[in-house]
């Protein structure tokens, strides 16, 4: 624990979520005093006893006000993946991101940090990795809204000093995307669109949430917008079978055509509009996964900052799947 780490109390928002609890955890052992920001129906269970609360929601400007008075820097990892409404991602992960700046810019903080998304910069080809510095190409309505979102940062960030870090796919415990695909390996299937060949990019959450810090430490000048991954490139194939190793199953391969996949898309839509659900595979999330890679360039964040990952895919699936079994998820 370094002087100026306990001196400083950094306000998280999202705390509650997947990355977020990672990123408090991650802090407090750093030695940062941590204030939360959680919204009074939210599940505060998970993270660690010594943070601070503040209840209010990214929406709530008052709130906001009050949850970042007296902060050094802010981490905004909160935000939406999923809604039933297009709408809500922007007022959200963009609305919701020029509040927070606002209010933290108001505030006198030193330091804010944007956890944005590899979507917000569009998939890459694959022969070559997508670079910070390329043209934006979102492909879904939550990739634009996480880009709006960085330019609102950019927009109302005025003097205070400010950074992006562009996750791409996580994974770790706590994480139940991944579990559903881990669930169908155990039952004996492992499901899989087109022919499973595509690069992309992928980081652990614990790796995330320290790439996230040593980028709010970092001594570049302010407006840097950076990748964060485990530095290879993988494909569904690989972290299929990392997963059949680590739980011991052998799993037939479920395979949806390319041609057919906008069909079983428009399906789920269609279930999750009758049923007033939220479509975990609908036409937004195909258009993800019918891109020819979603790659990403991290060794200018690497550089910038001395970032060197923990977990490569192999641990990462192991440390994954060993918590899933220990805590009754699989």
């Amino acid at each position: 624990m370094s002087d100026a780490a306990s001196s400083r109390l950094v306000l998280l928002t999202g705390a509650t979520g997947f990355v977020g609890t990672h990123a408090a955890h991650h802090l407090i052992r750093q030695g940062y005093r941590v204030r939360c920001l959680v919204r009074p129906t939210s599940d505060r269970s998970r993270l660690p006893e010594s943070i601070e609360l503040a209840e209010g929601h990214l929406l709530n400007y008052g709130s906001l006000q009050k949850a970042v008075k007296g902060c050094w820097g802010v981490m905004h990892v909160g935000g939406v993946v999923r809604v039933k409404e297009v709408r809500d991602f922007y007022r959200i992960n963009r609305d919701g991101t020029s509040n927070i700046v606002r209010a933290a810019r108001e505030a006198g903080a030193e330091r804010f940090l944007l956890c944005s998304s590899q979507a917000a910069s569009g998939p890459s080809t694959p022969d070559r990795r997508r670079r910070a510095d390329d043209p934006s190409e979102p492909v879904t309505e939550y990739g634009k809204s996480k880009l709006a979102g960085e330019e609102a940062l950019k927009s109302a960030a005025g003097e205070m000093w400010w950074c992006i870090v562009r996750p791409p796919a996580v994974y770790g415990p706590w994480d139940t995307a991944f579990l559903t695909l881990a669930l169908w390996i155990k039952r004996g299937i492992k499901l899989r669109l087109g022919d499973g060949r595509m690069p992309f990019a992928i980081i652990h959450v614990v790796d995330l949430a320290r790439a996230m810090q040593m980028a709010l430490e970092a001594s570049q000048p302010s407006g840097a917008t950076w990748f964060a991954t485990d530095s290879a490139d993988h494909t569904m194939r690989e972290l299929t079978g990392y997963f059949e190793h680590e739980i011991g199953r052998r799993a037939i391969s479920l395979t949806i055509p390319l041609w057919a996949a906008p069909v079983v898309a428009s399906s789920v839509d269609m279930v999750a509009k009758l049923s007033g659900t939220i479509p975990f595979l609908g036409r937004q999330k195909l258009a993800e996964f019918i891109q020819p890679a979603w790659t990403c360039d991290d060794e200018p964040f690497r550089k910038a900052t001395g970032f060197s990952e923990m977990y490569d895919l192999a641990s990462g699936i192991a440390d994954t799947v060993e918590w899933y079994f220990q805590n009754g998820w699989l």
